[in-house]
């Protein structure tokens, strides 16, 4: 006889585990054998800690129907990685990365009920990504793994390097928040989700590989909307019919 899952149970399942193996990953990363300074380091390092970040960012994407769900992750993990960023919390490091994702996914999920109109789902990405461009061309803010920000940056993701080699680079929590905005439209609109979650976190590997290739800071933000938006078009399309109609 074939035992079926709960649904409830897959969610909840998933909620915990990928976070948890992003919590050991983060950890453990010093201790992993050391890579080749460089290119390769950052490819490496930054690529999984990004898999990781995106993929912990996500797990919460089952409870975008909820309200009390996202803002007892706000509360218990904004405590979290306040104490966790503080002085006497130093040895942490990367570990309150996975804190600090989960609370950028349930502001993003919140943020996606705000915005309940269709036209959001199209007009935010678009502008969202027009000033992050702006603002990495002309300023600090949004630079996908530079070096200058402090490991222990409560607005930023640091990247850990293997062997205890500091940090393969920085990502913004903004970016997350938006990673899950997005991701909850695509489910409430109908969009490919699969498709998109996928291109989303290949639109940030892909920021990754342009920022060494071209060697200078490439906004992430604008990557993601297009994982989100490109195999979406059709329904996009439709979408907006519908929604002047």
């Amino acid at each position: 006889m074939v035992r079926r899952t709960s649904p409830l149970l897959n969610v909840v399942t998933l909620a915990f585990a990928v976070p948890l193996a992003a919590f050991v990953y983060f950890l453990a990363a010093p201790a992993l054998p050391g890579l080749p300074a460089g290119d390769v380091t950052t490819i490496v390092c930054g690529g999984l800690g990004l898999v990781f970040v995106s993929a912990t960012t996500l797990a919460l994407l089952p409870a975008r129907e909820t309200l009390i769900g996202p803002l007892l992750i706000i509360l218990g993990c904004g405590l979290l990685v306040g104490a966790l960023n503080s002085e006497g919390a130093q040895g942490v490091g990367a570990g309150a990365n996975v804190f600090e994702a989960l609370l950028a996914s349930a502001v993003g999920l919140l943020l996606a009920r705000f915005f309940e109109h269709p036209m959001s789902g199209v007009a935010v990405p678009l502008f969202a990504a027009a000033v992050d461009i702006a603002s990495v061309w002309n300023g600090p803010s949004s630079r996908l793994l530079e070096g200058g920000t402090q490991a222990a940056d409560p607005l930023s993701f640091d990247l850990p390097a293997w062997g205890d080699a500091g940090s393969a680079g920085h990502l913004g929590v903004s970016d997350a928040v938006f990673l899950s905005v997005f991701a909850s439209w695509a489910a409430r609109y109908g969009f490919r989700l699969k498709t998109t979650l996928v291109g989303m976190v290949l639109g940030l590997l892909a920021a990754l590989v342009l920022s060494l290739t071209l060697d200078r800071a490439i906004p992430a933000l604008p990557l993601i909307a297009a994982g989100y938006l490109l195999p979406n078009l059709d329904r996009i399309g439709r979408l907006l019919s519908n929604a002047k109609g």
